[in-house]
């Protein structure tokens, strides 16, 4: 997990993009989108083109300061996110935020045994354990499935290959090893929470880009890694 940073050029061409990303909780129907079709799923509802919650955000070093422990603090910070999520609290500053982290990385020391790098399946148990959430693994996650869940009100947990991810907005060469919230979708991308930077609320990904860069730790071999997903609901 790497500092963030933020070039101006870079930064304009971002707002752009989001200009175009749906409004969190937004179904759209118009014109423009009537002619594509909406996908089904898999007991035939169908779901809307663009979708997107309304998700509380935080970066993972919340009052800037990107040492060690923050530098490693995506997994943790994902998780936050999840937990406010479903207990409908957004987050009151950064020192909110950062009391969320700490509470979350001295829940994994004592009963993992570490906190950095955490695997899918170690991440979901913390959502299980100490939140009181379902958390499903999902293997070789794809588009229409990850948007199901979006769409019946679940988050979707990504762990990542970070440096294949291409965030203009990470420190060179940016982490080797990342996790981001799937908040939405639009009809070529993913929009996420992506805590590995401080601009990283409704931050949108193309559906392949993620798919792509989707790899579990692995022991630090993260590009062997499964391509697996956490799947994040209510009990």
């Amino acid at each position: 997990m790497y500092r963030a940073f933020m070039p101006s050029e870079q930064e304009a061409a971002l707002e752009l993009s989001k200009k175009a990303l749906p409004s969190p909780g937004t179904v759209f129907e118009n014109t423009a989108l009537s002619s594509v079709p909406s996908v089904q799923t898999e007991n035939n509802r169908q779901l809307p083109n663009e979708y997107n919650l309304d998700v509380p955000f935080t970066s993972q070093a919340p009052h800037a300061n990107w040492d060690f422990t923050h530098e490693e603090a995506c997994e943790e910070a994902a998780i936050l996110i999840a937990n406010r999520y479903f207990q409908n609290r957004e987050f009151e500053g950064p020192d909110d935020a950062e009391s969320g982290l700490q509470e979350i990385i001295a829940w994994e020391k004592e009963n993992l045994g570490f906190f950095e790098s955490t695997t899918a399946d170690e991440t979901a148990r913390v959502i299980r354990e100490m939140l009181n959430l379902q958390a499903q693994i999902i293997e070789n996650p794809a588009i229409d499935e990850i948007k199901r869940y979006i769409f019946e009100h679940k988050l979707v947990l990504a762990p990542a290959a970070g440096r294949e991810l291409g965030n203009p907005f990470f420190k060179s060469p940016g982490p080797l090893y990342h996790m981001l919230v799937i908040r939405g979708y639009n009809q070529a991308q993913f929009i996420t929470n992506d805590p590995g930077t401080k601009r990283g609320e409704n931050y949108p990904y193309d559906f392949e880009t993620v798919l792509n860069a989707n790899h579990d730790w692995n022991g630090g071999d993260v590009l062997g890694g499964d391509k697996v997903m956490i799947v994040v609901g209510n009990n």
